[in-house]
């Protein structure tokens, strides 16, 4: 069977997990106080969302990073993604400075963002290349959770 980069690194937390599966439509998640006092910080499955996704659906476990969430029930997990007010979230807790609670909303990725999703480009023809490439700045958040990798890329 083969493997996707997302059931790595799903299997690095939850290693019995065999599927992972797009949502197919948003959930809305309330954290609560208590939700913030039982979680740790930095903690992929720890967070204080992961502690609310985890009561909320009844799951059997959640992988929380700053762009996406994986939802564990049984041998499957399903992936969404995370809206920027809630990558903020993630961030504010992993600093210490709490998770606000309220209402936060996963969402179903849609289009190219789902799992085998393709681009409307073909690969390497997103226009004319001149050959001036200009390098883009990429500011790195220090002091938060590392972002999931597969497990054959950590350090």
């Amino acid at each position: 069977m083969r493997t996707t980069p997302s059931l790595n690194i799903v299997r690095h937390f939850h290693p019995q997990i065999n599927k992972v599966v797009d949502g197919d439509e948003d959930i809305l998640i309330e954290v609560t106080p208590q939700d913030s006092k039982s979680a740790k910080v930095k903690k992929h499955i720890e967070c204080a969302l992961a502690v609310a996704c985890k009561r909320k659906l009844k799951a059997d476990g959640v992988i929380i990073s700053r762009a996406t969430a994986y939802i564990i029930k049984g041998k499957t997990a399903t992936r969404f993604k995370l809206p920027n007010s809630v990558s903020r979230e993630i961030v504010s807790f992993d600093r210490n400075a709490g998770f606000d609670e309220g209402v936060y909303e996963l969402k179903h990725p849609v289009g190219s963002a789902r799992l085998g999703g393709r681009s409307r480009y073909k690969s390497g023809s997103h226009g004319k290349h001149t050959g001036n490439l200009v390098k883009r700045f990429q500011h790195i958040t220090r002091k938060v959770r590392s972002t999931l990798k597969h497990p054959e890329q950590e350090d």
